[in-house]
């Protein structure tokens, strides 16, 4: 596939130390040009290629892990999530406005493209590397497209009102849907593609997590009213049983180190804070965060890298990338460009890609 517009690589570079439980860790970054508005991505592990989703000119900017040069891919009408098979190398683009997953497979600029027709409003994906099935959760269906990788045949599966967040446990084989506006969490037995149970969680369910070595999912549930903390409900995989845990403002946002099992919840409100949640215990901490040029923030985005033991958030009211010590919950700042609004973690090179959807470019930050 050709490029239809030119490209430039910002040749601009910026080093830095930050003091991280009293040793110094430097970092460098520069800043690559992709399309308009970028937002999520995801690590093709097989290239070390980052794809980019640019909601604003409808494609997909991947960058060399090497050279930096980028290769644009079209994809359909606002492109809003993405997930990469592990195993396949294969990219799944969830497009928002026009009811299809595009597939992207090959190298730098040859990369081929298939279009898979979805349910209505596809916004999330989730992959379950082992069996090669694909999850897209349908916002405007009410459902779940499941995607065979092998043929691209579908399946359809009904679940509750406004599916958004997913996640699957591919030692289970079991796929978790968040549903907003039915406050529970559909569970999808990936054998047979079927809901095996539906489960009651707290109000407007948002986004979900799984930690696979635990059989534990993590719903964050945004709740009703701004001022009143959230909660966080538990799923014991087993057995379907729950348990609540205090989390703050409107949790919108879950991400989980199985390494450490630690659990970590961004709040949605502007004066929201990361929760992080002990697996073992239950127990809970609060990080605070440093607030930007507006004087509050707003945390869109979160990765993890399980080697490092670091936590990376974006504040999409600052210019700066969050980057969290696991072991300290310290938090130091790593510069970013206009309104960051996504964070990608490489854990084989120890880079960081951080999507700024004001400026159009993608901020990629190598840990030294």
């Amino acid at each position: 596939m050709q490029n239809t517009r030119p490209r430039r690589i910002f040749p601009w570079l910026v080093v830095g130390m930050v003091m991280s439980s009293g040793v110094a860790a430097a970092f460098s970054e520069v800043a690559v040009s992709v399309g308009q508005n970028p937002g999520a991505s995801a690590i093709i592990p097989q290239t070390n290629e980052l794809v980019v989703l640019n909601d604003g000119t409808s494609d997909a900017s991947v960058i060399d892990p090497v050279t930096t040069a980028v290769s644009t891919v079209h994809a359909g009408l606002n492109p809003a999530a993405v997930a990469v098979n592990p195993q396949t190398g294969y990219a799944y683009i969830a497009n928002s406005n026009d009811n299809t997953v595009t597939v992207i497979y090959g190298y730098g600029q040859g990369k081929k493209r298939k279009v898979v027709p979805v349910g209505a409003g596809p916004i999330a994906v989730a992959i379950n590397p082992g069996t090669n099935w694909i999850y897209v959760s349908d916002i405007m269906g009410d459902s779940v497209t499941a995607i065979d990788g092998t043929t691209n045949a579908t399946v359809n599966i009904p679940v509750g009102a406004r599916p958004r967040g997913i996640a699957v446990n591919p030692i289970t084989n079991r796929v978790y849907v968040a549903n907003i506006w039915s406050n529970s969490v559909s569970v999808i037995d990936g054998y047979s593609n079927t809901v095996v149970a539906t489960i009651p969680v707290g109000e407007l369910p948002y986004s979900v997590a799984v930690n696979a070595s635990t059989n534990k999912v993590y719903v964050a549930n945004q709740g009703e009213s701004v001022f009143q903390p959230g909660i966080v409900t538990v799923i014991d995989g087993a057995t379907h049983e729950t348990t609540s845990i205090a989390a703050g403002m409107q949790p919108a946002f879950v991400a989980v180190n199985t390494t450490t099992n630690r659990i970590y919840v961004l709040g949605g409100q502007a004066n929201g804070d990361i929760t992080v949640i002990d697996g073992a215990t239950g127990g809970t901490t609060h990080v605070a965060i440093p607030y930007g040029q507006w004087g509050f923030a707003l945390l869109n985005g979160i990765a993890i890298n399980e080697i490092t033991n670091r936590i990376y958030v974006t504040d999409s009211m600052s210019t700066n990338l969050l980057a969290i010590h696991g072991a300290t919950n310290e938090v130091t700042l790593r510069p970013a460009g206009s309104y960051p609004s996504f964070v990608s973690v490489n854990p084989a090179n120890n880079r960081v890609y951080v999507s700024n959807g004001n400026d159009g470019t993608v901020t990629i930050i190598d840990e030294n």
